[in-house]
């Protein structure tokens, strides 16, 4: 059968395209330390940016710039806990914990609720962490941070630093097709990314107590063991988001619901099995091959989400991933940079908010 002139010419571009591409030499790895020293940077110099020195106003945090609460809470490890699950802060069965979470939008800026989005849940532990003592209290709190999709779009930490050198940590629409899509070739896009970023941003939810959250990467889980965790609430899922939205709406559904009602989610581990990957924060892990557990329980009683004061503490609190009991400390260069980012961005917007970090165990009572 004869091809047309015009499937020819197409077979010769895309074969020329893949010849180059194949010869192109990739870019030798910067050694991981000076790379995550450069995304920190990165963060800061975003938000410098984004909040011109001498300019009045509050600095937010650097992802997850937007809160729409923030709640008290407490955490029982499940009395009936199986014993292999018996680690760091989930050692003893039916102890309780003070928790303090914060629900978000995932952006840079904030912005409406009704914008795509990823929706974040940070969970404070407080006085969790058996395995260092601390003289200000019992222990250092436990932070894990959830996002409501189970895969992150940056794989490790060599793409996290070409989407820092993009400018893509500013949310910028331009900067991030420059990380995205790069260049005229199709070859270099990274289109699998890009629709991990519009899966997560695309779900619509009716209330932050109302959706899954994840933990995107991995942890360890005592020696020679790693897990991911998951949040899931109790109770069913509400209907669609409402037609015409309050740009604070999610705010408006958190008050309003946990004016009258007290709300719960369940906690759960998957553990890694098999080849399930490590360092590659865009690879799921299936429930076939790793289950989900339950942990315990985070109950949030019926509260004044907008009492007076509250906002101000909210914004003060600082939640990051390495806070964590070394039994259960965070893997992956994903988790290694993010880290280092949140405590320098965390640092910077402190000092150019005049602003005393919150302590949690504090807020808690005040709450």
């Amino acid at each position: 059968m004869r091809k047309s002139p015009a499937l020819l010419l197409l077979a010769a571009v895309l074969a020329t395209t893949l010849f180059f591409a194949a010869r192109t030499p990739p870019e030798k790895p910067v050694p991981d330390d000076q790379a995550i020293a450069e995304i920190a940077a990165a963060g800061v110099a975003a938000l410098e940016s984004a909040y011109p020195a001498g300019e009045k106003g509050l600095v937010h945090r650097a992802a997850h710039a937007k809160a729409h609460g923030c709640v008290k809470a407490t955490f029982e490890v499940d009395p009936a806990l199986p014993e292999d699950l018996r680690v760091g802060t989930f050692a003893r069965p039916g102890q309780r914990f003070k928790a303090v979470i914060r629900f978000s939008n995932s952006a840079f800026m904030p912005g409406a609720d009704a914008a795509p989005n990823g929706r974040g849940m940070a969970l404070k532990l407080i006085d969790a962490d058996p395995d260092h003592a601390d003289p200000a209290r019992k222990n250092p709190p436990h932070d894990l941070l959830f996002i409501n999709y189970p895969v992150y779009f940056l794989a490790n930490i060599q793409d996290f630093l070409e989407f820092a050198r993009a400018g893509g940590i500013d949310g910028a629409f331009e900067h991030a097709k420059a990380y995205f899509l790069p260049g005229n070739n199709p070859f270099a896009w990274r289109l699998r990314e890009l629709s991990i970023v519009y899966r997560n941003a695309t779900r619509e939810i009716a209330s932050p107590l109302h959706t899954d959250y994840f933990s995107m990467t991995p942890f360890a889980f005592g020696p020679d063991r790693a897990i991911k965790y998951a949040a899931k609430p109790c109770a069913a899922a509400q209907g669609p988001a409402p037609a015409e939205r309050d740009p604070d709406y999610l705010r408006k559904a958190l008050t309003d619901e946990l004016k009258t009602a007290p709300a719960c989610f369940e906690l759960f581990v998957q553990e890694r099995t098999g080849d399930l990957p490590l360092d590659d924060a865009t690879r799921d892990w299936p429930e076939t091959q790793a289950p989900m557990r339950r942990l315990g329980r985070i109950e949030i009683p019926a509260q004044d989400v907008g009492a007076a004061g509250r906002d101000v503490l909210c914004e003060n609190l600082s939640y990051n991933a390495g806070q964590a009991p070394a039994t259960l400390a965070p893997l992956g260069g994903i988790n290694r940079a993010r880290i280092k980012l949140y405590e320098e961005a965390a640092a910077y917007r402190f000092r150019r908010n005049d602003a005393t970090p919150t302590d949690a165990a504090k807020a808690w009572e005040l709450f």
